[in-house]
């Protein structure tokens, strides 16, 4: 019989961008029964669902007019995963002073846990370890729910770097570490700033659905012409707008093809002016393959700073697995990647190794890409997971 895990999430199941922890969730159902508590909507979330159905806030499952459990079939029957939506919460984020925030946080989680303990036990479920993605939010306080249950911190951000968790994350991430039994990192830098040494401490990096990503694989060059200098993924505040306008200036040769949903309009503003620039919106995760297999070069243009030097950024592997040649800023310390994408941080060194690699792309490096991409999949990292989970539920 299957073992349980119990997984509080910061993100949603669903969505138009592809989430680690789902994809992991996925991984691990093959081995664990799994309990997933979907993204916390707040009651102002819900009275934005009920005036606005197009913005698809699913306020009858938070209300629990509809069945609050949805199962995800990952394949089969038997690796399948639980999606429960907990009941709304009081919106705190607004909270300035942090008592006030910890006062209103209690209250919330408890309206949360209480709701998944009474339900998995409706369901005669409970949890063998417990995983928290991202979420010290609701976690804080499990122990009073789910006494002398191991618990996990899966940390895949700099939690006191972002935009709208920085005010209170890095503080209640601190206590919730030193709750856990053990960490798991998606990135080397987040293990070495955020380890403990009276903890566990596992990296495991993100990786890339090959099955999705097959089909769209490139098997020679592209013969684009002009060339297409491609960006897919969120288009924000990480984005090095300096670099990229001044490189487009220089390329007016070459198209360049940003996809993606936009949380910073300055990007925009920036750079549509510009004849050889094209902005699409966010597609759904099954079409990404087949907007990368258009492009001739990939790129990741991010600034460096606190947020993004703790980033192992999703979409390289992405990228690689179709054999897209890469060039990405020096954000973070990325040492496997070396011999496989150029490291160009200047608008000059960014041209020349886009002339380069139009120049020298070849089958061979297509093929060594895709081969390095195929050692990342989902599935080993789910692999990697589950070694790690063994050691408490074993």
């Amino acid at each position: 019989m299957k073992k349980t895990i119990l997984c509080i999430s910061m993100t949603p199941w669903k969505g138009d961008y592809l989430k680690s922890t789902v994809e992991l969730m996925k991984g691990i159902s093959s081995e664990y029964d799994v309990w997933f508590v979907d993204y916390p909507f707040t009651v102002k979330d819900v009275l934005t669902g009920m005036r606005k159905p197009n913005s698809m806030i699913p306020w009858k499952k938070i209300m629990g007019i509809e069945n609050r459990i949805e199962s995800f079939d990952n394949g089969t029957k038997e690796d399948k995963v639980n999606i429960f939506t907990a009941p709304p919460i009081i919106p705190s984020f607004w909270a300035n002073n942090d008592q006030t925030f910890e006062r209103l946080n209690k209250i919330n989680y408890r309206i949360i846990l209480r709701s998944v303990l009474k339900t998995m036990k409706g369901q005669n479920s409970y949890p063998d370890a417990i995983i928290t993605a991202f979420n010290p939010f609701t976690s804080v306080g499990i122990k009073e729910f789910f006494p002398n249950v191991p618990h996990l911190y899966y940390c895949y951000d700099e939690i006191s770097a972002a935009p709208w968790l920085k005010k209170h994350g890095g503080k209640m991430e601190r206590k919730l570490m030193e709750e856990v039994d053990a960490c798991v990192f998606t990135s080397d830098h987040l293990a070495k700033i955020k380890g403990l040494e009276t903890k566990i401490n596992k990296v495991v990096k993100n990786g890339v659905d090959i099955k999705v990503f097959a089909p769209f694989v490139k098997k020679e060059l592209t013969s684009n012409s002009p060339k297409t200098i491609g960006y897919v993924g969120t288009i924000d505040d990480r984005f090095d707008t300096t670099l990229i306008k001044s490189v487009v200036e220089k390329m007016p040769n070459c198209h360049f093809l940003m996809v993606g949903r936009v949380l910073d309009q300055t990007v925009v503003e920036q750079l549509e002016g510009f004849p050889n620039v094209m902005f699409k919106p966010a597609v759904a995760i099954t079409e990404v393959p087949g907007i990368m297999q258009t492009l001739d070069i990939a790129i990741i243009p991010y600034v460096k700073n606190k947020f993004t030097i703790s980033i192992y950024p999703l979409k390289i592997n992405e990228y690689l697995a179709i054999g897209l040649p890469v060039i990405m800023t020096s954000f973070s310390d990325l040492p496997e990647f070396v011999d496989l994408v150029k490291i160009a941080d200047r608008p000059d060194t960014f041209v020349a190794a886009i002339e380069e690699l139009l120049e020298k792309d070849s089958p061979a490096l297509i093929e060594k890409r895709q081969a390095f991409a195929a050692e990342n999949s989902w599935q080993k990292k789910a692999s990697e997971l589950i070694s790690i989970l063994r050691q408490f539920t074993d």
